[in-house]
């Protein structure tokens, strides 16, 4: 058995200010967030594919390509 995660990369306002972060921000900690869950030992960060503004995951290969680079002999 295999346990993990997995994210839309969804755009969502600040509960706080009620601003959306830029796509370079919410990409960023997307990307901290799959290190994380490579710390945490999970075995599997999935990411979704959408076609839609409030979402950054039409091209899922390349956001995993990018965690890859970052997680890459953290076994």
């Amino acid at each position: 058995m295999e346990i993990g995660i997995d994210s839309f990369a969804a755009t969502l306002p600040d509960p706080a200010t009620g601003k959306l972060p830029s796509a370079t921000d919410r990409m960023g900690d997307l990307l901290e967030e799959v290190e994380a869950a490579d710390r945490a030992g999970l075995d599997v960060f999935g990411i979704g594919e959408h076609h839609r503004a409030e979402f950054l995951d039409s091209a899922p290969a390349l956001i995993l390509a990018a965690a890859a680079a970052r997680t890459a002999g953290s076994d």
